[in-house]
């Protein structure tokens, strides 16, 4: 769907997350995000979509303050959140999730699960509540407890991170290509568990190259090209059509910059 069919489309249930008319970039004069209006609403997963060089990591490391705004307006739960920093962003509920998995590699399982709770360190109980209730939820964890991070398999660190950010108690989950450099068995166990977190009442905004593995998961669909969303719409109205995707790419695809 066209973004300019937005206007006629009914309206999604209160976005927790939104963001009109971006603009951003990394040096004076060169604007790698050039109006770009995205939204999550809770138990939702929201697929960013397209090529190499359109913007996608760009637009999330903008939505968590990593990269400050020339143009636009960011709110969270209505609230203004434009000026807010990366450090900031816990107390407002949303998490990061870079394209390499941000764990201590030195340090065990369970002390990185302990450095999520960092805002209840005062209370012991609810810190060691925190780390059952994770392991009990992801039993991988719960076996390698001890071990140290740097030594899991990607998606096991990806799972270790995925739990750690939960002890935060986020609404909003950034995510950037999850399953990239996993092998395709247990990218669709990170995969499902991202549904999982949607079913959970999270709001996701997941920025993906796996357009198939995406649009099985995705609610609601973006499409960019070189700093813009080219198309949009629901996961039904797309149809799960990869062949009309990848069409959109070859025509977004011929002016790329960095990602």
């Amino acid at each position: 769907m066209q973004g300019s069919d937005r206007a006629a489309m009914p309206a999604d249930p209160a976005p927790w997350l939104v963001a009109r008319d971006l603009v951003a970039g990394y040096l004076p004069g060169i604007d790698i995000l050039r109006g770009v209006s995205v939204e999550a609403v809770r138990g939702q997963v929201r697929c960013v979509l397209g090529p190499n060089g359109t913007g996608k990591s760009t637009l999330l490391k903008a939505l968590f303050g990593f990269l400050s705004l020339r143009q636009g307006e960011i709110r969270l739960d209505g609230e203004p959140a434009r000026t807010v920093a990366p450090h900031e962003m816990g107390r407002h509920r949303v998490v990061y999730l870079p394209q390499r998995p941000s764990i201590f590699p030195h340090l065990s399982v369970e002390v990185n699960l302990r450095l999520g709770a960092w805002r209840q360190r005062g209370e012991r109980k609810r810190v060691e509540e925190l780390v059952a209730k994770a392991c009990e939820q992801f039993p991988i964890l719960a076996e390698k407890r001890q071990q140290a991070a740097g030594t899991l398999s990607g998606g096991q660190q990806r799972q270790l991170e995925i739990a750690r950010s939960l002890m935060q108690d986020p609404v909003l989950f950034l995510i950037d290509e999850p399953t990239a450099g996993i092998e395709p068995r247990v990218a669709g166990l990170i995969y499902e568990l991202i549904k999982s977190l949607a079913a959970q009442d999270k709001a996701i905004l997941l920025v993906d190259q796996n357009i198939k593995r995406a649009l099985e998961i995705a609610d609601y669909v973006y499409v960019m090209r070189t700093g813009t969303v080219l198309s949009e719409g629901s996961r039904a109205e797309f149809g799960g059509d990869t062949e009309a995707l990848v069409a959109r790419w070859l025509y977004a695809s011929g002016n790329t910059e960095q990602t």
